[in-house]
């Protein structure tokens, strides 16, 4: 019979992250509070395993008690990238299909496929790009991001914060947009290549 620590530590390792404070700090948790868990010195409040079965995407039911299935929770594959590097998302919360997710993505990621070859040499079509947690430009400054504009326009860009709160976009196919007010961005952290490349 397993203990909720040992659980933990097979649920971390499933997620794809070989050692425990890498995941402490990827998810933000108080590295000393993690490691006592997970090696069995602490004990965990429920409300804190079933923020962890999150991280981790496994069942709640499975980390508290050891009964269940273990199984990941699958990333939402909500939208399209297309012409121009525009977004086309589902925005009412549904999906298209679901993908298995990657080692160490979160639970709150989802992913967009790329269409056509309007970010040719970059993405071909048939890549899926995953992003996660939502930042701002000052925090994302330099890298590939999904953009959202306040008009509801979705991009993949690269992002340069403006000192005046601004954001410049930058692709590698077209001229940057510059001097823009952003909703939000999220770095791309995973990008799944199509079988034809």
């Amino acid at each position: 019979m397993t203990t909720i620590a040992d659980r933990l530590r097979e649920a971390r390792e499933r997620a794809g992250y070989a050692v425990a404070t890498d995941a402490a700090r990827r998810f933000g948790w108080a590295t000393p509070t993690y490691l006592a868990h997970e090696n069995g010195s602490r004990g965990i409040k429920p409300e804190k395993a079933r923020e962890y079965a999150r991280a981790f995407r496994v069942s709640a039911e499975w980390l508290l008690l050891g009964i269940g299935e273990k199984t990941k929770k699958l990333v939402p594959f909500v939208g399209y990238v297309g012409a121009g590097a525009e977004v086309f998302a589902i925005d009412d919360g549904g999906c298209l299909d679901e993908i298995d997710p990657p080692p160490g993505i979160g639970p709150e990621a989802v992913a967009v496929g790329v269409k056509g070859d309007s970010m040719f040499p970059r993405y071909m079509a048939g890549d899926i790009l995953i992003y996660d947690q939502q930042t701002t430009p000052v925090r994302a400054d330099g890298q590939e991001c999904i953009v959202s504009l306040p008009d509801g326009r979705k991009f993949v860009k690269i992002v340069r914060a403006e000192r005046d709160g601004t954001a410049t976009l930058e692709s590698f196919n077209a001229p940057p947009m510059r001097n823009l007010i952003v909703e939000w961005v999220a770095p791309i952290l995973w990008v799944k290549r199509s079988n034809s490349n």
